[in-house]
């Protein structure tokens, strides 16, 4: 190990701790290697881009290639890049969640779906933003309450009833069995579930009581 090269001990730790195709982050590279300057792992990692070693899926996210590869071109795994950047931490626990009119789509409230993908992460900031992966666009916010394994469906439903006439090509009657389908299952107290709700605007509220959204999740 002692007699390896920098760049060397560098790789040696990526392909020892990410499987082709899963993203690993620049920042995590900071943290194994702490008596190395930041400036040179980044110069390492250029090196390595350039000798196709990895790829390279945006500012700070990376993976490893695919070595059954046909193709001289690489194509990054964006859906992996996402899940693993904005909707699951390291412990696979869900930090964020998809939403918009894909949304609406997967619970086929409308039959449109968009090139630009919208997502709502406690790994952002507060201020909505346009990224670029590769050619892919993706939307990011950050959410109205923290994201849990217990609350992001609701927390898509409401986010879909707060625009509901912009995605869905039904009326709230005649999509509310997939609606209260999709939130069976979800286990909050009274106090969690009027907490949550009361962080959206009033119509979404209204929407949600309306089609009996409570009372799927506190009907035990």
């Amino acid at each position: 190990m002692g007699n390896l090269s920098l760049i060397d001990r560098i790789y040696d730790f990526i392909k020892s701790s990410y499987k082709s195709g899963q993203p690993f982050f620049l920042k995590d590279l900071y943290k194994h290697f702490p008596e190395i300057n930041d400036g040179t792992i980044r110069e390492s990692i250029r090196r390595l881009i350039d000798k196709e070693k990895i790829l390279k899926a945006k500012n700070g996210v990376y993976e490893l290639p695919n070595p059954n590869r046909v193709l001289k071109s690489h194509v990054v795994n964006i859906s992996n890049v996402v899940e693993q950047t904005y909707l699951k931490d390291k412990e696979n626990n869900i930090i964020g969640y998809r939403s918009g009119i894909n949304f609406a789509n997967q619970l086929g409230l409308t039959s449109q779906t968009a090139s630009v993908e919208v997502v709502y992460s406690n790994n952002v900031s507060n201020r909505k933003r346009e990224i670029k992966l590769n050619k892919s666009r993706l939307i990011i916010n950050a959410p109205r309450i923290k994201v849990t394994n217990k609350n992001y469906k609701l927390l898509q439903i409401l986010d879909l009833l707060t625009e509901f006439e912009k995605y869905s090509e039904y009326d709230l009657k005649q999509v509310e069995s997939k609606i209260l389908s999709y939130l069976s299952g979800i286990k909050l107290s009274p106090d969690q579930l009027e907490r949550i709700v009361e962080a959206y605007p009033l119509a979404a509220q209204v929407k949600f009581y309306k089609i009996g959204g409570a009372n799927v999740i506190t009907q035990r």
